[in-house]
C-alpha cells in the first residue's frame, strides 16, 4: 500500500480547487457565447481575446488535475525544498476561494441583462455627441468646431426668459442659418456642400459623412455608424434643422424634462460594459407618458434645435413613433471605418 504524506494530500486537495475555478469560470464564458450575452459584457471586437482566455483556463486546469491526480498515484518521495509550497492555512485557503467561488456563483444564478435608463441616470445622458472633438485653443480656451461660428449658427429665439438651464425649452428654435435646401428638384453641387461643411484634421471624416446625409431626404441612424451619425449631425446642427431623421432607442426622462419630451438613447461601448456611455436625443412628441423608461421605441421626425441646460442642442420633433423589440444587440460600437 502506497504511503501518503498529508501534505500531498494538501497540495492535490488545492490542485482540484484551483482547477474546478478555472473550469467553472471557462465554462461560463462558454455558457455566454452560446447564449448570445458574452456581448453584453463585452464589445464584438474583444470577443476573440476572450475565446482564448477561456481555452487557456481549460488547458491551465487540465494541467492541475494532472499534477493532482499524480500526487494522489504515487508515493511521496524526499522533500528538497525546493517546490511551492501550497498555502498552510485553512480559513485563509477558504477565503481565498471563496472571492472566486462567490461571484461565480452570482455570476451563474442571476439572469443576464442589459444596462438601461437606470444606469443613465447614473452616468448622465450625453446630448451632444461631438463633444469630445472640440480641440483646446493656444490661449487655453476652448476652440469653435469648423462651421460652428457665432455668425454661423442657429440661435434660439422663442425660449422663455424665464425658464431655468435646468429646463427644456418649450420650443425649439425657428431660426437658423441661411443654407441651400437640399431638398430642391437638383442636387446641390459639389462645392456649395463642400463650403456648408468645413472641417480641420480632427472633423474631416464627419464631414465626408455630413456631405451624404445631407443629400438623403431620411436620415437614418443606423445602428453600425449610430455614434458616428449622430456625431455629424451634432457637429453641423445647423445644416440639418429641417431634415427629417429615424432614430431607435430606449427612453430616458429624468425631472429636468418637460412634460412633453424624453430622450431616445443607445448606450455607446467601447470594449466593455464598464465604459459604456449613453448618447441619446432629445424627443418632442404629443402623450409622451405612454411611453415608460426603457421603452424602445423607432422615432421619425422633423430635426429642429433647442436650450437644454444652457447649451444647444438637437431636437427631434417626432411625427411618427413606433414601438420595437430591443435589439438583439443593446449596445452601440466605434466604427472606425465609417
Amino acid at each position: 500500500m502506497k504511503h501518503m504524506a498529508p501534505a500531498d494530500r494538501k497540495a492535490a486537495f488545492h490542485h482540484v480547487m484551483r482547477a474546478a475555478i478555472l473550469i467553472g469560470i471557462a465554462f461560463y464564458i462558454v455558457y455566454l457565447q452560446t447564449t448570445g450575452k458574452l456581448t453584453l459584457y463585452i464589445a464584438p471586437r474583444m470577443t476573440i481575446y476572450v475565446k482564448i482566455a477561456s481555452l487557456a483556463l481549460y488547458v491551465t486546469a487540465v494541467f492541475g488535475i494532472y499534477e493532482a491526480f499524480r500526487l494522489l498515484s504515487k508515493p511521496s518521495a524526499a522533500d528538497c525544498g525546493c517546490s511551492h509550497a501550497m498555502p498552510s492555512s485553512t480559513l485563509r485557503s477558504a477565503l481565498a476561494y471563496l472571492l472566486f467561488i462567490i461571484p461565480l456563483g452570482i455570476a451563474f444564478l442571476t439572469p443576464d441583462t442589459t444596462i438601461g435608463s437606470a444606469m443613465a441616470a447614473n452616468k448622465g445622458m450625453t446630448l451632444s455627441a461631438s463633444q469630445s472633438l472640440q480641440q483646446p485653443a493656444d490661449d487655453g480656451q476652448a476652440a469653435e468646431l469648423p462651421g460652428t461660428e457665432e455668425s454661423d449658427t442657429a440661435i434660439s429665439e422663442d425660449i422663455d426668459a424665464s425658464t431655468t438651464d435646468s429646463e427644456l425649452a418649450a420650443e425649439p428654435s425657428d431660426t437658423t442659418a441661411a443654407t441651400p435646401s437640399p431638398e430642391s428638384g437638383s442636387a446641390p453641387a459639389a462645392d456649395s456642400i463642400d463650403a456648408l461643411f468645413p472641417s480641420d484634421e480632427y472633423t474631416i471624416s464627419y464631414a465626408n459623412l455630413g456631405k451624404k446625409l445631407y443629400q438623403q431626404e431620411t436620415i437614418v441612424v443606423e445602428e453600425k455608424r449610430y455614434m458616428e451619425i449622430l456625431t455629424a449631425l451634432d457637429l453641423f446642427l445647423d445644416r440639418f434643422v429641417g431634415k427629417t431623421v429615424t432614430i431607435e432607442g430606449f427612453v430616458y426622462r429624468d425631472d429636468t424634462l418637460t412634460n412633453n419630451a424624453f430622450i431616445l438613447g443607445r448606450f455607446a461601448v467601447s470594449c466593455c460594459a464598464a465604459d459604456a456611455m449613453p448618447y441619446g436625443v432629445m424627443v418632442q412628441t404629443d402623450h409622451p407618458e405612454q411611453y415608460g423608461n426603457d421603452t424602445w421605441l423607432r422615432m421619425t421626425g422633423t430635426l429642429a434645435t433647442t436650450t437644454y441646460n444652457g447649451n444647444e442642442i438637437m431636437l427631434l420633433q417626432a411625427s411618427k413613433t413606433e414601438k420595437i423589440e430591443p435589439a438583439d444587440d443593446p449596445y452601440v460600437y466605434p466604427n472606425y471605418d465609417f
